[in-house]
């Protein structure tokens, strides 16, 4: 009897494991998605704080060059994520938001696709309050740090 309850619920949590392997964190997802939703609402906008718009508690975030490895990355930040992405070409956004040595949102990709674009050198700390000017050239919402 304890065989046949403990073959399935290990099925179901090496599925689970498996998936969240491949798709990484479902947290960050979630994470990604609000933050998209934040910055599009902002277009009427001049200015904003990441404090303001960011819907999920953070201590800094990172960008990197163009081809940065995943070892490059983590070096930087001190700590290894299954959420660590690495662009593929120039002009694709890359943001790392950290939250003590966790990866709380992990976005990579093309402006046009995610709809936005956030610049800043190196990286930003919350308690920096650091303002951004808000751009919406082309349907695209713009961050640049002042």
């Amino acid at each position: 009897m304890k065989k046949k309850i403990i073959v399935p619920i290990s099925l179901i949590a090496i599925i689970f494991l498996l998936v969240f392997l491949m798709t990484g964190s479902p947290l960050v997802a979630c994470h990604n998605y609000e933050l998209k939703k934040s910055v599009l609402s902002v277009s009427g906008e001049t200015q904003v704080t990441l404090n303001e718009i960011v819907p999920f508690d953070w201590d800094i975030v990172y960008t990197f060059s163009p081809y940065t490895t995943k070892n490059e990355i983590e070096k930087i930040i001190g700590f290894s994520s299954h959420s660590i992405q690495e662009t593929v070409n120039k002009g694709m956004v890359q943001l790392l938001f950290v939250k003590g040595n966790t990866v709380v949102a992990s976005v990579c990709g093309y402006a046009d696709n995610l709809g936005y674009r956030i610049t800043f050198k190196d990286s930003v700390r919350f308690e920096e309050k650091a303002v951004f000017a808000v751009d919406t050239n082309a349907g695209i919402v713009t961050l640049v740090k002042h």
